[in-house]
């Protein structure tokens, strides 16, 4: 049986467990009773009726954007699946050691950023509204779905596809995910409880706080893998943050191949698109415009909290290799993307016509 290494308080410490003998992976889904989902079943809490099913779910934000959450409209923990545990578990930006390598990868986010906004289908998104108010183009979220070093780290609602994240690794020779073996390393799993982090004497006005929402975005790799991320601190572990638990678990070959094959080998969570080979091409970048490099040193400085002499910004940017250019280099040229307007907006039609929407009132 297992038992919890120290006790668990919200806001003062995470979670984890330890075994005398570590579970595989389906022994770890019966432990924490993960329901299974898509049944079409109802559930009635405390008046409230909702279903079991995973769909797309308007919901508007602080802001007054509708964001569209793919997979279950409820959730109560979100899930992260690894393929080992590392010690400390930093985003990609918080794993560059040094200023030039992180104002480097900035200036890339920002470029790919820029030519996300250039899409017809993303254009189209954000020229259009849901029931009176306007889709929200999670720009940020994208680059960090895509593979670029972001300071987010990726949740999703779906335990069965943070088992694939968890079971499958990356094999940088030939870019697709494969199982792993029987010898190879313990997995762990991380669960939080989105609640649970949010303080509302720190942000008072994210009703999220660090949990965010991506979900559907008009690039569709996030829809997939029911996208959402933690947004850490400069030198924060996801570790540090309240209520997360951590699951350990014995990685065994059938069960990796089994979970690899559901997801088509990797393709049902990484559909084919020109995004892949876009970011391929912003992750090389060393050009960008100066516009796009004074956006990069204002990220840098508000998330390590550091201001920056502009002979400081000068030898960081020599150092970098950052050199700069007149005019965007990175582009959607010669990359498959549709262009044709009404299939676009018959495709985002159909989008919005199957997401579902809960109608709220208020009385005073």
């Amino acid at each position: 049986m297992p038992t919890a290494k120290r006790p668990w308080h919200p806001g003062k410490a995470t979670f984890s467990v330890s075994y005398k003998i570590l579970p595989t992976l389906p022994q770890l889904r019966h432990h924490l009773a993960i329901p299974t989902i898509n049944t079409g079943r109802q559930i009635n809490f405390r008046g409230m009726i909702f279903d079991d099913l995973e769909g797309l779910h308007a919901i508007r934000d602080e802001q007054g954007y509708t964001r569209l959450l793919s997979g279950l409209e409820f959730f109560m923990q979100a899930y992260r699946g690894q393929t080992r545990e590392h010690k400390s578990c930093l985003p990609l930006l918080g794993r560059l050691k040094t200023h030039e390598e992180q104002l480097l990868a900035l200036c890339r986010n920002i470029a790919f950023e820029d030519a996300i906004s250039d899409h017809p289908f993303v254009q189209l998104a954000e020229k259009s509204a849901f029931r009176g108010h306007p889709l929200l183009v999670d720009k940020e979220g994208l680059a960090q779905h895509y593979g670029l070093s972001t300071h987010m780290i990726d949740f999703t609602s779906n335990f069965e596809i943070a088992s694939f994240f968890a079971t499958c690794a990356l094999d940088p020779k030939t870019h697709r995910y494969l199982p792993l073996s029987d010898h190879q390393h313990d997995g762990m799993i991380y669960r939080i409880t989105p609640v649970c982090l949010h303080d509302p004497a720190t942000t008072p006005d994210r009703a999220f706080g660090p949990f965010h929402i991506v979900g559907w975005q008009p690039l569709p790799r996030p829809e997939q893998q029911r996208a959402f991320a933690v947004k850490m601190k400069h030198g924060q572990s996801l570790c540090e943050l309240p209520a997360v638990e951590r699951f350990p678990f014995r990685q065994r070959a059938k069960i990796s191949h089994r979970i690899w094959k559901a997801f088509d080998e990797g393709r049902a969570l990484f559909p084919p698109d020109a995004a892949e080979e876009l970011a391929a091409q912003a992750n090389t970048l060393s050009r960008f415009t100066r516009t796009q490099i004074d956006r990069a040193w204002q990220r840098l400085e508000e998330w390590t909290g550091a201001g920056f002499e502009p002979e400081q910004r000068h030898a960081i940017e020599k150092q970098s290799n950052i050199n700069e250019t007149t005019a965007t280099i990175l582009t959607w040229d010669g990359l498959d993307v549709e262009t044709d307007k009404n299939l676009l907006s018959q495709k985002l039609a159909e989008i919005l016509n199957r997401s579902r929407v809960r109608l709220s009132a208020y009385a005073k």
